[in-house]
């Protein structure tokens, strides 16, 4: 499962109102059931209706029932979230608690998805006279793999493997480009480096990131959150790979889509081409 409902109330704790920790306590002495509706919620927890309101969306949810449906869901699924991988599993067995813990992933990164944000992310792209991906380690890959996916659309790209080259990058995008900067912590100094620069140049940013709270997600004009928890073998950034690559499509595919017909005759080139050189 990607980072738990838990997980983010806590990285947040610090920084609710008086009411709002008054629902965070609530939730944390829960088991797998919430009041059914915000009215009972409120009655349940002693807190405001808008107290509530504010709470869900803080979190990243637009009503009640999408944040009772994940906290039941995420609660529910706790057993086989927990599950780790023995000595004595078989090969079908470690598989399919692999890709039981992949599906979680994404189930959870898309419930925190709004329609709004996919539009506005894709209004900037579309917009943009360049656009720019960022990304540092681990999340260089993701990088990579969004430069790979929009080669394939009529706009200029910007991408760098090399810190130094990203930040020399940086001060070549205006307030006309778009930057994707990727990180998934959101709390990493070089990352924050290349957000601050493009800031200081008021470019457009979306930025990909795990924790809502990070400094990082301050510099978004758009943000979406990659969901992740450590899984045995395998620590909570390498899960968080599996939704940002699926950020990466979806915000491919609505690019692709309302280019149309310009972005079918690239891919029909870049396919030609490749084709030549395997035949020739």
């Amino acid at each position: 499962m990607e980072l738990s409902i838990v997980k983010r109330i806590k990285s947040i704790y610090p920084k609710l109102s008086s009411g709002q920790k008054k629902i965070a306590d609530y939730l944390a002495l829960a088991n797998n059931e919430i009041p059914v509706n915000v009215s009972s919620f409120s009655a349940a927890s002693g807190v405001s209706i808008s107290t509530i309101s504010r709470f869900i969306r803080r979190l990243g949810y637009t009503d009640f029932a999408q944040f009772k449906w994940d906290f039941t869901n995420q609660i529910n699924s706790k057993n086989l979230s927990d599950v780790s991988i023995s000595e004595g599993d078989s090969p079908m067995m470690v598989a399919k608690k692999t890709f039981d813990e992949n599906i979680a992933t994404l189930n959870g990164t898309f419930n925190l998805m709004k329609e709004k944000d996919l539009s506005k992310a894709t209004d900037m792209i579309v917009k943009s006279n360049k656009l720019a991906f960022f990304g540092l380690g681990g999340s260089n890959i993701v990088a990579l793999d969004a430069y790979h996916k929009f080669l394939r659309v009529p706009l200029t790209l910007i991408y760098d493997t090399e810190y130094h080259m990203a930040l020399m990058q940086t001060t070549r995008l205006t307030d006309q480009d778009c930057a994707v900067i990727i990180s998934h912590t959101g709390n990493d100094s070089d990352t924050l480096e290349l957000g601050e620069s493009l800031a200081e140049r008021h470019v457009p940013m979306i930025v990909i990131t795990s924790f809502p709270s990070s400094p990082l997600a301050a510099f978004g004009q758009v943000c979406f959150f990659s969901v992740s928890e450590d899984f045995q073998f395998r620590s909570e950034a390498l899960i968080s790979l599996t939704s940002q690559l699926a950020i990466n499509d979806c915000l491919y595919m609505l690019v692709a889509q309302r280019f149309g017909h310009s972005a079918d005759r690239i891919l029909q080139g870049i396919r030609s081409t490749i084709l030549k050189k395997h035949t020739s």
